[in-house]
């Protein structure tokens, strides 16, 4: 018995690898994989994703990526950065299922800042991801012919090929290159963090000093200050960052290369300050805002930066109430989210209060972001800011849910010992020793300085640990937020026509309700859509055969029979109380998020059958279609 039972399973498994070899439609996958420890097409393009790539060999991973997977993909520069670096995107979507401007889209963008290029590899390996696995994974290949992704890995791309390519700290540089006279002395980015010892790392560089405010820490690996006067030991005074006093003015790196912060550049909420020169006055971001606002379709957007592992989402504007309204308000959120962490711990609750027309808006990004804390498992969620950041613009200009991510930050939950939520020195050091083998530490070590003589440079960390992550934790912070994307397209609305019952009221007269759905987090289009006029409605259009006439809403019908089943279906008919009643065969409406509507028709019917069919249609959400028959019984 066991033996026929071994022969029908193996010839059941031939059966079954015979049909997934025999020609499949051309959405079919070709490698479909659900065994949750089989191959998913990483090595189908090999890629390393334990290293920082500069930009001539991730831009070509892009290109290399687009001719491998052409009937996926597509490469296209959106424009130039100052210097007269092409800006690259992807756009990802199956050709097969439609073009990608009539999809809804999700933007995701990396690094406008030059220094935070693990947002590159975010992006590119979101890119990946989708590519490799399409053929493979069925929830892949499902978001892949139903929408499109715009992927730029790199915004920002003179600073962040200044950033790979050569030496610099963690947090140069950060903004577009463009020459500014930061000391005004007349010269420009003259006085520049310059790479002294030629290690390839910046540092810090001291003097021997027996008057010192420094001194070696008891392991000699730190210069920490002196905490007694009378202290008599090797003593120095802090010189300052590596570098060069290049202008002979005494002073160090205090002309260094420069430009307008661009995430303060876009339009939305853009003051002088902090987004110098004027809105869009870097062809970077420029490129980018003209490209969205020529894509309507595109509906939620990423954008990758560090550091501090935060999801700042956008949410909408506040309404003002009083101080003590808004404390009382607070005092309520903060004891209900503690009554909602009793079983989630990921839950989030928002003191923020919100007009009515923009309260569904709200409500939909607090639930997408406390999936994504979920998601992320170490990440805070937090309402994001508005002073020319190129999230904001998405949101309150494009009407787009937008979220910034703060990649990295810390090493906390590797470093983390006692679980206070924060890495000490000790615990630092820890980290560096035994997860990094000592290999992310500059140890003070002495150097001869052209202009200084002998000094003591070092004491810090390497430039790939604060900011942006060691090697070895890139691919696993990379894998986690692009599960995060994927979560939040595959939660953009499709709409569906959930039901249609057809109730005989009396003689020839038969209620028919229709209820339209949409299950998903997200509506249709975002509240700041609406207001901003950029919303299309949804649609619902009915067609009859020639016997099935609609009975207007309000009259009598034709004879007491029939006026008296519309006044029956008016009070509920059925009981559906949440039915509109209409006459109207073409409708338009908004599905909200994970909503339902219900619309309550009546019609007459000569003969003895005759059919009704619906058509339900939305930019952001699909189409649906339903035909019942309606027969005498």
């Amino acid at each position: 018995m066991k033996t026929l039972k071994r022969q029908f399973t193996f010839a059941a498994a031939a059966l079954i690898a015979l049909i997934i070899l025999l020609p499949q439609p051309a959405r079919a996958q070709k490698n479909l994989q659900l065994n949750m420890g089989g191959y998913k097409g990483d090595l189908d393009f090999p890629i390393s994703w334990k290293r920082y790539y500069n930009y001539a060999e991730w831009t070509k991973i892009m290109h290399d990526l687009q001719k491998q997977y052409p009937q996926l993909t597509d490469i296209q520069s959106i424009g130039k950065s100052r210097m007269g670096r092409d800006q690259f995107l992807l756009t990802i979507t199956s050709k097969v299922t439609g073009q990608h401007g009539d999809k809804p889209a999700m933007w995701v963008d990396g690094a406008i800042h030059g220094n935070e290029v693990n947002g590159i590899t975010c992006s590119l390996y979101l890119a990946w991801y989708l590519l490799t696995r399409y053929d493979y994974d069925p929830f892949i290949h499902n978001l892949v012919n139903r929408y499109t992704f715009y992927i730029l890995p790199g915004l920002n791309v003179d600073g962040n090929e200044g950033y790979v390519a050569f030496p610099n700290t963690e947090n140069n540089p950060r903004e577009p290159y463009r020459p500014e006279d930061n000391d005004r002395d007349g010269l420009f980015d003259e006085d520049l963090t310059e790479d002294v010892d030629g290690d390839g790392e910046l540092t810090v560089m001291y003097r021997e000093d027996p008057k010192g405010d420094f001194r070696l820490s008891a392991d000699k690996r730190r210069f920490i200050r002196v905490d007694d006067d009378s202290y008599v030991g090797l003593r120095f005074t802090r010189i300052g960052a590596e570098g060069y006093d290049n202008d002979g003015d005494g002073r160090l790196n205090e002309d260094d290369l420069g430009g307008p912060d661009p995430n303060r550049n876009f339009p939305y909420g853009w003051n002088q300050r902090d987004g110098e020169y004027y809105p869009l006055s870097e062809p970077e971001t420029r490129n980018v805002f003209e490209f969205q606002m020529k894509h309507p379709n595109i509906f939620a957007s990423f954008h990758y930066h560090n550091t501090g592992r935060l999801i700042m989402f956008q949410a909408p504007p506040a309404i003002r109430t009083s101080a003590d309204a808004q404390a009382q308000y607070s005092e309520t959120v903060a004891s209900r989210l503690a009554e909602m962490r009793r079983t989630n711990q990921y839950a989030q609750l928002y003191t923020r209060q919100v007009a009515p027309e923009y309260r569904h808006d709200m409500d939909v990004q607090t639930k997408i972001v406390s999936e994504g804390a979920y998601i992320l498992k170490n990440y805070n969620p937090v309402i994001g800011g508005l002073s020319g950041q190129a999230h904001a613009a998405a949101y309150y200009m494009l009407g787009a849910y937008s979220y910034l991510m703060e990649l990295w930050g810390s090493p906390s939950p590797f470093a983390d010992i006692n679980n206070d939520n924060r890495v000490s020195d000790e615990e630092f050091q820890k980290w560096l020793e035994l997860d990094l083998t000592e290999a992310g530490w500059l140890v003070p070590y002495q150097f001869d300085h052209p202009d200084f003589g002998p000094i003591w440079m070092g004491g810090t960390a390497r430039k790939h640990i604060g900011r942006t992550p060691p090697s070895r934790y890139i691919e696993h912070e990379a894998e986690k937020n692009a599960l995060f994307v994927l979560y939040c397209v595959n939660q953009f609305p499709v709409v569906k026509i959930d039901n249609v019952e057809v109730e005989p009221v009396n003689a020839d007269v038969y209620k028919v309700t229709v209820t339209v759905a949409n299950d998903k987090v997200y509506p249709t289009a975002s509240d700041m859509s609406v207001q901003l006029g950029r919303a299309v409605q949804d649609k619902l259009t009915m067609k009859t055969s020639n016997n099935i006439s609609v009975m207007p809403v309000g009259t009598s019908g034709r004879g007491g029979a029939r006026g008296g089943a519309q006044a029956a279906a008016m009070r509920g008919g059925t009981g559906d109380s949440q039915a509109r009643m209409t006459s109207s065969k073409e409708l338009q409406f908004r599905l909200r998020g994970q909503e339902k509507l219900s619309y309550t028709y009546l019609v007459s019917m000569t003969g003895n059958s005759g059919w009704m069919e619906f058509d339900l249609w939305s930019k952001n959400g699909g189409t649906d279609n339903k035909r019942m028959e309606i027969k005498v019984k």
